[in-house]
């Protein structure tokens, strides 16, 4: 007579709470990690100089980061699709001085000056999908432009939407940047284009056998970047009513840094849109706590470096190494 052998208890590992889970998943993602960053540099830089809490500083923090955040939404999506542009700040140049002029010259009034500023991102994000030097090409065109002349008479009408606030510390253009992040994120997360971004930046070629049409994927990435750029050019003149032939010559890297510090990884296939609007905001507070701490205006863009260094090494997908290779790789839009 046989005896049957008695089955092993299973041992089922014991669950964490899912409140547990859903906050240890909420503490690893770069937003809210950023978020908490822009909190303690606000906080020391109160305990130094009480003037940094106040509306009217919080709300500079917050409108003078829109620009760059533009920027970085479009820089986001080429970096998704592991690529990177560094021509989004002389598009955002050659927006604002076109915009800037037809409002100076003609009274062009402000909803045809957005869809003007979209159009130019959109035309010479086109170009810079099809051609390599693209940022050699349009920083020469801002010279032949501009002729030696500058845009410095911007409406008090549209200039106060770059200053005024609906509530102390939350400036008009804040509100008015949102709807553009949150469509970003949208697409990203819920439309066949914003997967395939995804796909095509984990792995290019596994994407094209799934049948995933990479060119035009990347294409539609710098065409994005292109619009975000030249909507760029409308903040900017916004802004700071004025605009001339170097508008934009050194935004191209506070662009990438702000995307890489909120998330978008150098390797492709990870990052947000939410993510370069914290960047942007962590790079503002930043720069306002050195100029509060005397540091001169000559190293801060060597502290922008140096959060991207940061930001870089603190990638868990080896993006020091892939930094190294994207300088010396055709990639560049140069």
């Amino acid at each position: 007579m046989t005896m049957a052998k008695s089955a092993r208890p299973v041992v089922r590992a014991p669950q964490r709470p899912r409140a547990g889970r859903d906050l240890t998943w909420l503490l690893r993602r770069r937003e809210v990690l950023v978020a908490a960053a822009i909190v303690v540099v606000i906080g020391l830089s109160t305990a130094v100089h009480p003037y940094f809490w106040s509306s009217d500083n919080i709300s500079f923090i917050f409108a003078d980061s829109m620009v760059i955040a533009f920027l970085a939404l479009g820089e986001s999506f080429v970096m998704l699709g592991r690529g990177i542009d560094l021509s989004v700040g002389a598009i955002m140049g050659m927006s604002a001085i076109i915009v800037g002029f037809r409002i100076q010259n003609h009274g062009m009034t402000l909803l045809p000056a957005i869809g003007l500023g979209a159009v130019i991102g959109l035309v010479l994000g086109l170009g810079n999908a099809a051609l390599v030097g693209t940022f050699s090409v349009y920083s020469g065109l801002e010279f032949v432009v501009t002729n030696g002349n500058q845009v410095d008479t911007i409406p008090n009408s549209m200039t106060n939407l770059g200053s005024n606030t609906v509530l102390p510390g939350v400036p008009i253009i804040l509100l008015a940047t949102l709807p553009f992040v949150i469509a970003a994120a949208l697409v990203l997360r819920y439309t066949v284009f914003g997967r395939s971004v995804y796909a095509v930046g984990n792995d290019a070629e596994a994407a094209y056998r799934a049948g995933i049409p990479v060119q035009r994927v990347l294409l539609l990435t710098y065409l994005i970047a292109g619009l975000f750029a030249g909507l760029a050019g409308v903040v900017f003149l916004i802004r700071t009513s004025g605009a001339s032939s170097t508008t934009g010559a050194t935004d191209n890297l506070s662009a990438i840094a702000a995307a890489l510090i909120g998330g978008t990884a150098l390797t492709g296939g990870r990052g947000g849109a939410f993510g370069a609007l914290v960047g942007s905001i962590f790079l503002s507070a930043t720069l306002t706590a050195m100029s509060y701490a005397h540091v001169s205006d000559v190293w801060q863009p060597a502290g922008v470096g140096v959060l991207v260094l940061l930001a870089v090494i603190s990638d868990s997908s080896g993006g020091t190494l892939t930094l190294a290779r994207r300088l010396r790789s055709r990639r560049w839009r140069r």
